[in-house]
């Protein structure tokens, strides 16, 4: 077993955490006043795993002439102001005190800047950060870091003002650097392809250590880049339009690139999936991203739905609370509101895990995710306990997994109240594993099914019995007192389980556990 998930795992008792106890009472309202977009997100935290409970945003274009000129537009500031005085009367109203707000490139970098600030601190009591370059890029750096903890590689976030690049090693940001190169700022200058082609050379030129990030893989941030996932995500029709954590080759992502710089605004306007509002910079960032790759040639591109707010946050929490896997701390969370026994989900994974010496470190974590998540269905109808189940962990807003991980933990959990990965519900989920990678899914959701079965759902029988893999058998071990447990549906799910394994079941009556 994963020496991560066995810290998890043994750590500590959540419920008397205060970090955990405090946070479900708080919610923090995070304003980014940004070159494009001016938007607002509450999140129920801080905590490990933050989830917005509202995420709007207003399309300003405060840096729409940072290209050829030193000034905020008039017309651009009334707008954001109009957006930040609703967003103050909104968190008024939702009654949190704690409101960050940051501006970044635009506000930065104009002239006028300093007095648009101080008109929306005097007009709207709002305390707004002006940050600095090395700040954007490092929040965007932890930003990335909060929802993928084993990301290491370059994050580049590519707001509409500037590009912030960010080097990911041991959990931690390294070099920094922030560019003025933001979609909407080169959209508007007026320049050829060429002579944009060439000013991108020379400001990657100028970034001495990047080449240094050649074959790593590269984060993405922003939304003119998630355009282009959404791009890619609707003409393969991929089953699952989630962004956060959407993996491309890179071989992938240069195509999408050529695909894109080929098309005209009205042909990319027709692609489903891809926002209008971003069609005017869409060709603009794709450009950016192939010059940046001639210099870094990256492994793989992953996606990231967090970025500067969410790392503003995670700036904030102790080391400690930082260090937890997000994807487990979400899991945890959604079993106490959903399911009978929070706590029942690490129970059931100690008590199988033996059973599955062959998925490695990863396969464990995502045992442990389903186990956690196997009893959230329990208010349904039986009838609709295994679909409902699929579609709420597949589409869940869970960070720290793939969209590979997410259909495994969905296909375990709906195996664990169906029996078999049958009928329509699933089949997005089965779109994106192998025959093998089922075939895990399969016997984790048999084995959830079992420990389900065996205990009535109920906390502390699992830890008097025990389940192991000998000799080719899978064998369910019970305590004397605790045979008139057994009985047709025990054996039944047993069996199997067995067979998902091409194994035997056997069941021992012991005096010795």
């Amino acid at each position: 077993m994963s020496r991560v998930v066995q810290d998890i795992v043994e750590s500590r008792d959540r419920s008397l955490d205060p970090e955990v106890k405090s946070s479900s009472k708080k919610m923090t309202a995070v304003i980014d006043i940004g070159s494009n977009s001016v938007r607002l997100v509450v999140f129920d935290g801080p905590s490990r795993v933050p989830m917005p409970k509202f995420n709007e945003k207003v399309l300003c274009g405060l840096g729409k002439d940072l290209g050829h000129s030193q000034l905020l537009g008039q017309d651009a500031m009334d707008k954001a102001m109009a957006a930040l005085k609703r967003y103050t009367a909104l968190v008024n109203h939702m009654g949190i005190d704690r409101v960050l707000v940051a501006a970044t490139a635009a506000v930065r970098e104009a002239d006028n800047g300093s007095e648009f600030v101080a008109d929306v601190e005097q007009e709207c009591d709002l305390n707004v950060q002006v940050l600095s370059g090395k700040q954007e890029a490092r929040y965007a750096g932890l930003g990335v870091l909060s929802g993928m903890p084993f990301a290491k590689g370059l994050v580049g976030d590519l707001g509409g003002g500037s590009l912030e690049l960010v080097k990911l090693e041991d959990h931690r940001i390294g070099n920094t650097v922030t560019l003025p190169l933001g979609a909407l700022r080169l959209s508007r200058m007026d320049m050829s392809e060429k002579e944009l082609k060439t000013y991108l050379e020379k400001q990657f030129d100028d970034v001495d250590w990047l080449p240094e990030m050649q074959g790593r893989n590269f984060y993405v941030v922003g939304g003119a880049w998630r355009t282009l996932a959404r791009y890619h995500i609707s003409k393969t029709g991929h089953p699952l339009n989630i962004i956060h954590n959407y993996k491309l080759s890179h071989k992938e992502m240069r195509n999408v690139i050529r695909e894109v710089l080929s098309q005209s605004e009205e042909e990319l306007r027709n692609v489903p999936l891809v926002p209008g509002s971003r069609v005017g910079t869409m060709r603009t960032a794709a450009l950016i991203m192939d010059k940046l790759f001639d210099v870094i040639n990256p492994r793989n591109v992953i996606f990231s739905s967090n970025g500067l707010r969410e790392g503003m946050l995670f700036s904030e929490l102790k080391k400690p609370v930082r260090k937890r896997d997000p994807l487990l701390e979400a899991c945890r969370d959604m079993a106490a509101k959903e399911g009978r026994f929070a706590e029942h989900g690490e129970e059931i994974y100690n008590w199988m895990k033996d059973v599955f010496d062959h998925i490695g470190d990863k396969g464990h974590r995502l045992a442990l995710a389903s186990a956690t998540l196997s009893d959230i269905a329990w208010t349904m109808n039986s009838d609709y306990r295994a679909p409902q189940a699929f579609r709420r962990i597949f589409r869940a807003p869970f960070s720290g997994i793939g969209h590979k991980g997410r259909a495994n933990v969905a296909l375990a959990v709906y195996a664990r109240y169906r029996g078999n990965l049958d009928g329509h519900a699933p089949e997005d989920g089965l779109a994106l594993l192998s025959e093998a990678e089922k075939a895990i899914a399969l016997s984790v959701g048999l084995a959830l099914r079992l420990s389900h079965t065996v205990s009535g759902g109920t906390i502390g029988i699992l830890p008097q019995t025990r389940l192991a893999k000998k000799n080719g058998k899978i064998i369910l071990t019970l305590p004397e007192d605790l045979s008139i447990l057994v009985g047709i549906h025990v054996e039944n799910r047993l069996a199997a389980l067995a067979s998902a394994l091409d194994c035997e079941p056997e069941i021992r009556i012991s005096s010795d556990l």
